[in-house]
């Protein structure tokens, strides 16, 4: 039976009730409608780790502006809440009374003058003209998907507040209660939505954690703002050991994992009192203003739990979404004796048939067993994977690393100003810096450089390390995708054979009870196929996350195709146990296999006319 995931992917087949025929009918032409629903799902994912990367840079570059409210801001303003006396008088409150929910300790005319106070900082720091400014040269890609039906609607919908986890600090350096720092922490909401492929809006949130800063000494804020500021961009610019991480420091030996970080893969890494040193001796170092301090402070973490999240924001990949077919790389698969076709055909077969490791392969100096034709793909293709990965982020940095596979950011957790006097932690709004991983950095260029132009080093890919994590993340998630789904080693020996060109096993595709429902639509099959089953439309589902994670991967698409243009859809039948392809809707044309998973990001595209000659199995049941 497939394994876990695919029954609940076929079982669905006939349950979205699409345009069919009757058992045993030729299907009609334009009774098969094309909602290319994987399409949508791509753009619709892209579009939301685009705007919220988008919201995330725009408050990094605007925070010192929003999270920290000096003497000289708050009589510009002349706020209603964030004022010396109405924030000791609310944590005076907090102190004498237990109540569940900080935000109940407000009366509602504080509630509205927090809100004011917060419309007006959010206002005069730009920061939905930041947001909007840097969509703008992404509007027309997103157009297909942010057509609402009421003209007024927005894919931006503002900046809003959560107070439900909002709470509130309070120190007074002196007797006279004349100078003072304070604090408010809530989360801030940004609000977006877009359309799917019926048209429906889907309305999401993003939100971060904030803690606002109130004070009267000037040096307090300025030391403050450099933790918020320039750690961020400088901290993997200088060569911060923590920032620089390598397989060998995340304990991960096989490198496959390394395109698919999670939290747990560094929470342990800074729970060492090393890294708390090495952080607090940099700030040290770099932070001129440190020594003009007026209050005993310096910078700690309140415990041990310094880590709170790792999120990455680009890796080498070989899918991408702004271009055709997303850029998968086209391979003909004909009845011709060429070198090429036969190589593309063995590579057909290696996906949707059984794997085979027993070949001699060399990985990083050493000789092992691997499949010699995904190997042979992979060194064709993946330096310009790799030298495109590395270019974005010598763009994006100004850093050329030729180690790099998957850049991210660290957020840390509990950083504070410690006064050490009063036994006061005072939180810090969280910070952030980028952090690049690799497979092998101890030969780095930029590392190992004190200037800041270095020669990229070139190594054959038996020598490669990058190679090696490529190489293992695709042989692995095959291995993955080939049991979950079951595949059955391919009979045929040319594509004229009339015999099915995907065997599964011990798999009914048509297993749904449901009357009268043998043929479906070819978007219903490749949805199936793709895992994105939900009711005609495209969502995330667990089972699809499930199998993205255990093969360390992001993006996965399977279907069947027209190679040309989607005016021509294939009709598909389906019988008992068998996925059977028609005719085209239109004409004629060429059928396509599209592939992606992990680095094979492939389009067999299918041209021999023999194959055309008949009604040919796509995929049966054995």
């Amino acid at each position: 039976m497939l394994k876990k995931i695919l029954p609940i992917a076929f079982m669905f087949v006939l349950s979205f009730g699409l345009m069919t025929t009757a058992c045993g009918k030729k299907p009609k032409d334009g009774k098969q409608e094309y909602k290319p629903i994987y399409n949508y799902y791509v753009l619709g994912e892209s579009f939301e780790q685009k705007v919220e990367t988008i919201f995330h840079n725009a408050l990094a570059e605007k925070q010192n502006e929003i999270i920290y409210i000096d003497q000289a801001m708050q009589q510009r303003e002349n706020f209603d809440f964030f004022n010396q006396s109405n924030l000791q008088e609310i944590n005076l409150r907090k102190q004498n009374q237990n109540l569940a929910l900080n935000y109940d300790l407000l009366s509602q005319r504080e509630k509205e003058a927090l809100t004011n106070d917060l419309n007006i900082i959010t206002k005069n720091s730009k920061l939905e003209e930041t947001i909007l400014s840097s969509m703008k040269p992404e509007l027309s890609f997103y157009s297909s998907i942010l057509k609402f039906k009421n003209e007024e609607q927005k894919w931006f919908q503002g900046l809003s507040y959560d107070f439900s986890n909002i709470d509130f600090g309070y120190l007074s350096f002196d007797k006279e209660n004349k100078n003072y720092i304070a604090n408010v922490n809530f989360d801030l909401i940004f609000t977006y939505q877009y359309t799917d492929m019926n048209s429906n809006v889907i309305k999401n949130k993003y939100q971060e954690d904030i803690v606002i800063t109130i004070c009267n000494q000037d040096d307090i804020i300025q030391n403050l703002k450099f933790a918020t500021n320039e750690l961020r961009e400088n901290l993997i610019k200088n060569k911060f050991e923590w920032a620089w991480f390598d397989a060998y420091d995340l304990r991960i030996n096989d490198y496959a994992r390394l395109f698919n970080l999670t939290n747990s893969d560094f929470e342990n890494l800074f729970k060492f009192d090393k890294f708390e040193k090495s952080l607090l001796n940099y700030i040290s170092k770099y932070n001129t203003k440190s020594a003009n301090s007026t209050q005993s402070y310096n910078f700690a973490f309140k415990d041990e739990n310094r880590f709170k999240n790792f999120k990455s924001i680009d890796k080498i990949d070989s899918f991408n979404p702004h271009e055709s077919k997303y850029g998968s790389n086209q391979l003909i698969l004909d009845d011709t004796v060429s070198t090429t076709n036969t190589t593309n055909i063995n590579l057909f077969k290696t996906i949707f048939s059984e794997l085979i490791k027993d070949d001699e392969i060399v990985l990083e100096n050493k000789s092992e067993k691997g499949n010699r034709e995904v190997y042979a793909y992979l060194i064709k293709e993946y330096k310009t994977w790799v030298s495109d990965f590395q270019t974005r982020f010598r763009q994006e940095l100004n850093i050329n690393s030729d180690s790099i596979v998957n850049y991210g950011e660290i957020t840390l957790n509990n950083f504070c100003l410690y006064f050490n006097e009063f036994n006061y932690y005072h939180p810090i709004s969280p910070i952030s810096y980028y952090v690049a991983i690799s497979a092998n950095n101890i030969n780095d260029s930029y590392l190992n450089s004190k200037n800041e132009i270095v020669e990229t080093k070139i190594v054959s890919a038996d020598q490669d390390p990058i190679f090696k994590t490529i190489y293992q993340n695709t042989i692995n998630a095959l291995e993955v995708f080939q049991k979950t789904y079951g595949t059955s080693k391919t009979t045929w020996k040319s594509l004229s054979d009339n015999q099915q060109l995907i065997s599964l096993k011990d798999l009914n595709i048509l297993q749904a009870k449901v009357a009268n429902t043998n043929d479906k639509s070819i978007s219903d099959v490749n949805a199936q196929l793709s895992l994105l089953n939900n009711r005609l439309t495209y969502s995330a589902e667990t089972e699809r996350q499930s199998f993205l994670n255990k093969t360390n991967t992001s993006s996965f698409h399977f279907q069947f195709n027209n190679s040309k243009e989607l005016q021509n859809i294939p009709i598909i039948e389906m019988t008992n146990n068998q996925l059977i392809f028609k005719k085209f809707k239109e004409g004629s044309s060429n059928l396509s296999v599209d592939f992606n998973l992990a680095f094979l990001n492939l389009s067999f595209e299918i041209q021999s006319e023999k194959f055309y000659w008949f009604e040919r199995t796509l995929i049966e049941s054995i």
